[in-house]
C-alpha cells in the first residue's frame, strides 16, 4: 500500500505572535514514529511537511498526482483544525476511494465530532503508533481498537487501545523520509542544524488544569536508558546535529535521567542538547543537572508558570516559588543557560499575581522568557471546566492559537481581556528591555557571534 502522511503548515499560527522568531523548526517526530512500523511492513511511505512550501496547497496536490496514495495520514492540533479539514477535502477531491486518516490531542478528545466536520474516513483515537499498521493491513475496521469511523451514513467508535506499555517496543522513528538539510531552526533554539526531536518517554504524572493528555496519559512510561542513548547513536547517525527531548517532563524518574547522561559520557558521544519541552523545578537536583552539562546539554526550560504561590496552588503545580530559584541557581552553576515558560491568565489569576510573576522572571535572571495566554485547550480540566460555566465562546478551532489574546474563545472568570493584554505586553518589555539584560545579550552576542541574529529577533518581536 501507497501511504502518505501530511503535516499541515503551522505558519499562520505563528505569523503575528510574539513568539514567531523562536519557533522551533524540526521534523515532526510523530510522523516519523508512526511510519516506521509501516515500513516494517514494507508499505511504501512518503511523508509531506506542508511548511517547507511556499504555495503549501499546490504542493499537496502535486504529491497527490506523484504519488497515488491509497491511504493519506493527517496529524494536526486543534489549532490546526481548520488546516486539516482543508487538507482532508484536497485528497478526496483529487481520489475519493482515499481513505483519509486524521490522529492527534483533538482527535482523540473530539473523534465523532470531527469526522462529521471533516472528509477524513477515519479518526484515531489515542496513540497511532499500531493503530495506522492495522488500519493500512486491511484489518476490518470493526476489529481495530482506538479508531472511530465512517460506515454509510453512521459514525462508529470502537474500543480504545491500551497505551503501549513498554517503549522499547517501538522501532526506532523513519527519519530517512525527511529531507533533514531542509530544516533550519532559528539560533534562540537550536546551536546547529538540522535539530531532531527524541523522545525518552511518555505520559505525565501531574495534574496540571490546562493540558490535553488524551493522547499519552498519565501514567509514566518510558525508554530504557540504553535504549535512549542507542536512539540518539541512530539520529546523530541519521544526520541530526542537536537533539531536543520531546517528553513532558524528562526527569521525573531522577535516576533514570542520570543514567542516560551517564550513557551520553561512556560513549562519548558529542552534541548539543537542550529540554525544549520544559522539566520541573523540583524533578532536578545538582546532580542531574552537573551530569545533563557534562553530557552535552547546554540550556535548560523550566516550566514556571508564575510567579504567584497561591496561582502555583491553583493549579496543582505542586512546587514551592524558592524550589524555582534553586533550580534556577542550580542549572546556571552547572554552566547552562536557562529559560523560563510563564503562563498568564490562569482561571484564579488576578492583576496583582501578574505582578508578581513579572517581578519573580526578573528576579530569576533567566537567560530567555517566553509568556503563554492561558488558552482552554479541548479535552483539558480547564476547558471542561470553563465550558460547564458557559465562559466558552464559540468551538471554532481555527480560534484556538496559544500565542494570541483569546477574548473570542472564552470569558476569563476574574480579569478583562483588556488588562491581561496590558500584562502580557508588559511582561515582555518589562524583562527584555532592562539595561542589565541588554548588557549582557550584547556581551554574549559579541563574544558568540549571534548578535545580528539577536538583532533580528527583536525586530521580528511584536512588542
Amino acid at each position: 500500500m501507497k501511504i502518505l502522511l501530511v503535516n499541515p503548515s503551522w505558519k499562520e499560527i505563528y505569523e503575528s505572535t510574539k513568539i514567531k522568531a523562536g519557533v522551533p523548526y524540526s521534523p515532526v517526530l510523530s510522523l516519523a514514529v508512526i511510519a516506521a512500523p509501516l515500513l516494517e511492513d514494507k508499505h511504501e511511505v512518503k511523508i509531506i511537511d506542508l511548511n517547507l512550501f511556499g504555495d503549501p496547497d499546490t504542493s499537496f496536490r502535486e504529491m497527490l498526482e506523484e504519488f497515488k496514495p491509497d491511504y493519506v495520514g493527517i496529524t494536526f492540533t486543534t489549532s490546526l483544525y481548520s488546516q486539516m479539514v482543508k487538507i482532508a477535502k484536497l485528497a478526496k477531491d483529487f481520489n475519493q476511494n482515499v481513505t483519509v486518516i486524521g490522529g492527534g490531542a483533538h482527535s482523540s478528545t473530539f473523534p465523532e465530532e470531527t469526522l462529521k466536520s471533516s472528509s477524513l474516513d477515519i479518526a484515531v483515537v489515542g496513540e497511532g503508533d499500531f493503530t495506522l499498521r492495522e488500519i493500512v493491513s486491511g484489518k476490518d475496521k470493526k476489529e481495530i481498537k482506538g479508531i472511530s469511523y465512517k460506515e454509510g451514513d453512521k459514525i462508529l467508535s470502537n474500543p480504545r487501545r491500551d497505551n503501549i506499555a513498554n517503549l522499547d517496543d517501538l522501532p526506532y522513528p523513519a527519519w530517512k523520509l525527511y529531507q533533514l538539510e531542509k530544516y533550519k531552526t532559528t539560533g534562540l533554539v537550536a546551536k546547529l542544524n538540522p535539530a531532531g526531536w527524541l523522545e525518552t518517554s511518555r505520559g505525565c504524572i501531574y495534574e496540571c488544569p490546562y493540558c490535553n493528555k488524551g493522547i499519552f496519559g498519565n501514567r509514566f512510561r518510558v525508554k530504557s536508558p540504553k535504549r535512549v542513548v542507542s536512539e540518539i547513536e541512530y539520529m546523530l547517525d541519521a544526520g541530526f546535529k542537536e537533539i531536543h527531548i520531546a517528553d513532558d517532563c524528562f526527569s521525573t524518574d531522577l535516576k533514570r535521567a542520570k543514567d542516560i547522561c551517564d550513557g551520553i559520557i561512556e560513549k562519548g558521544l558529542k552534541f548539543p542538547w537542550s529540554t525544549l519541552t520544559g522539566i520541573r523545578v523540583d524533578k532536578v537536583d545538582e546532580e542531574l543537572l552537573e551530569k545533563m552539562a557534562k553530557a552535552g546539554c547546554y540550556r535548560v526550560y523550566f516550566g514556571i508558570e508564575s510567579g504567584s504561590q497561591k496561582v502555583l496552588d491553583s493549579i496543582h503545580k505542586k512546587f514551592k516559588l524558592d524550589q524555582a530559584e534553586k533550580a534556577v541557581k542550580l542549572a546556571k552553576k552547572a554552566g547552562m543557560e536557562v529559560y523560563g515558560f510563564f503562563m498568564i491568565g490562569l482561571p484564579d489569576e488576578e492583576e496583582e499575581d501578574m505582578k508578581k510573576t513579572i517581578e519573580f522572571a526578573k528576579k530569576l535572571d533567566l537567560d530567555i522568557v517566553k509568556m503563554s495566554i492561558t488558552i482552554p485547550i479541548p479535552g483539558s480540566p480547564l476547558f471542561n471546566d470553563l465550558n460547564k460555566s458557559g465562559l466558552i465562546k464559540t468551538k471554532d478551532w481555527s480560534k484556538f492559537n496559544l500565542y494570541a489574546i483569546p477574548e473570542d474563545i472564552y470569558d476569563h472568570p476574574r480579569l478583562s481581556w483588556e488588562i491581561i493584554n496590558k500584562y502580557y505586553n508588559k511582561f515582555y518589555r518589562a524583562f527584555y528591555f532592562r539595561p542589565g539584560f541588554i548588557f549582557k545579550r550584547f556581551m554574549k552576542g559579541l563574544l558568540s557571534g549571534t548578535m545580528l541574529d539577536d538583532i533580528k529577533h527583536f525586530f521580528q518581536t511584536k512588542w
